[in-house]
């Protein structure tokens, strides 16, 4: 999943849970999902910025 897919389904994520669309049983698997996506995102941002300070070297 890329980063601009997996952002999009955390928002949708968190729209379901703002407007109170999901049931506990979903909003468990939901959170679960979304806290994978998050860390996704954040390993990915991380090598980015590791790749642009190699290449500034």
């Amino acid at each position: 999943m890329t980063y601009e897919e997996s952002m999009a389904r955390i928002e949708q994520i968190v729209r379901q849970i703002e407007s109170g669309e999901m049931n506990i049983d979903d909003l468990a698997k939901n959170l679960k999902e979304a806290q994978e996506l998050i860390k996704s995102c954040k390993d990915k941002l991380t090598k980015v910025e590791e790749d642009i300070k190699q290449i500034m070297q």
